[in-house]
């Protein structure tokens, strides 16, 4: 049992790590021209494998808390919206920092942990890429869609154009060139690291 535990909790610090060397580094975001590619949602889809629901929640939770640190330490038009910049911050900008920046990335982790514990009985692979699809769309839908609801004229005027424009930059580039990239990028690299972990741990237990 306590071993188990000792093992639990290496994974958390494991993955832990991961999200913030991703989300604090370059590493987490490949830029190139308008399109910004992010990889911090990787860890908390392939943790949510090992570490279940809880865990995928306790991940996600952190991968919120990572966007928050990178918002405060690397100011975009986007994240002065978020932290209120020119107006202070106040009760709606704590709205858009727990609807925007954390509740996406909480329901990653358990989205990816939910779908791999109904499809994993029936085919690992399959499961794992099912569920690593799911949380990297599962972050890209819910981050720009409750952005636009909550906050579509704000972004509107950051980026100098009206709120037909903001759907346009959201969901027709962003969400689909940004959200695609990020969900192949995810279904590979999940699929393929989740394959070999499971491999060592067994091999570990065995």
């Amino acid at each position: 049992m306590e071993r188990n535990k000792v093992h639990t909790l290496v994974l958390y610090a494991l993955f832990v790590g991961m999200i913030f060397v991703l989300a604090l580094t370059p590493i987490g975001y490949i830029t190139a021209g308008p399109i910004e590619i992010t990889l911090i949602h990787i860890p908390v889809i392939l943790g949510s494998f090992f570490l279940g629901l809880r865990g995928g929640l306790v991940l996600g939770f952190f991968f919120g808390l990572s966007s928050l640190l990178r918002a405060l330490l690397v100011p975009t038009p986007l994240s002065m919206i978020m932290l209120g910049a020119d107006t202070g911050f106040g009760l709606y900008n704590l709205l858009l920092v727990l609807a925007v920046l954390f509740l996406p990335r909480i329901l990653v982790g358990f989205v990816s942990a939910l779908l791999y514990r109904v499809l994993t009985p029936k085919k690992n692979v399959l499961g794992m890429m099912v569920a690593s699809a799911a949380g990297s769309l599962t972050n890209t839908v819910l981050f720009l869609g409750i952005l636009y609801l909550l906050a579509a004229p704000l972004v509107a005027q950051a980026f100098g154009t009206d709120v037909a424009g903001v759907a346009a930059i959201l969901f027709a580039t962003t969400g689909l060139v940004n959200g695609g990239i990020e969900a192949v990028a995810a279904v590979l690299i999940c699929t393929a690291a989740g394959k070999a972990l499971q491999s060592y741990m067994k091999r570990r237990t065995a």
